[in-house]
């Protein structure tokens, strides 16, 4: 159970950046100027550059971590308006926000380990 709750938000927001980098490619359409592709696909990597940063961020300060990841859950609930909706907060809210909280979680799993 250790080593689930040390290493779970890891795995998970490596899985949540592969996502959203296979979904940046999206961007990539035949028909667009290759100017407004790169532009497109550049503004939807940013979330999974905060999140590379945040997992960065993690092999040092757990906690710091987990409180940027919950922020960017909230500010991605906030700029994408899916706070009225169910459907779309589930979907792409709540993963990151859950993650968010395991690193927190983690950190203080760790600290009540450290002090046994």
């Amino acid at each position: 159970m250790a080593k689930f709750i040390l290493w779970a938000p890891r795995v998970f927001t490596i899985i949540l950046i592969s996502f959203l980098v296979i979904m940046a490619f999206d961007n990539f359409s035949a028909g667009a100027r290759t100017q407004e592709q790169w532009k497109g696909f550049a503004i939807s990597m940013a979330p999974a550059l905060l999140l590379l940063a945040g997992i960065i961020l993690a092999l040092k300060y757990p906690l710091a971590s987990g409180l940027l990841i919950i922020i960017l859950g909230g500010t991605m609930n906030i700029l994408l308006r899916t706070s009225g909706k169910t459907l779309p907060f589930v979907v792409l809210s709540t993963p990151i926000i859950v993650t968010g909280l395991l690193f927190v979680l983690s950190h203080f799993y760790e600290k009540t380990l450290l002090k046994k």
